[in-house]
């Protein structure tokens, strides 16, 4: 199995959320495990949020932003049907 992990920054307002298209944040991305999925979904999602500037603390703030992601299990090339 391989696990798909899929990041979006929602807002509390308006309840929408939106996947992040800059570079290097491209989604869904594939592991190996779930563990490796959920660690990256973490680093990632504090990364969009707080390290790159995507946002500022007004626009977190403003529009009660907050990151939610997922680990979605697929079958692997290979995998028993």
């Amino acid at each position: 199995m391989k696990f798909f992990l899929t990041i979006f920054i929602c807002s509390a307002i308006d309840n929408t959320c939106i996947i992040p298209i800059n570079e290097p944040y491209i989604y869904p991305k594939m592991y190996n495990s779930h563990y490796e999925c959920v660690k990256s979904g973490l680093a990632e999602s504090y990364e969009i949020l707080y390290a790159e500037k995507f946002f500022d603390k007004n626009n977190i703030n403003q529009y009660k932003l907050y990151p939610k992601f997922g680990c979605d299990e697929v079958p692997a090339e290979g995998d028993p049907a």
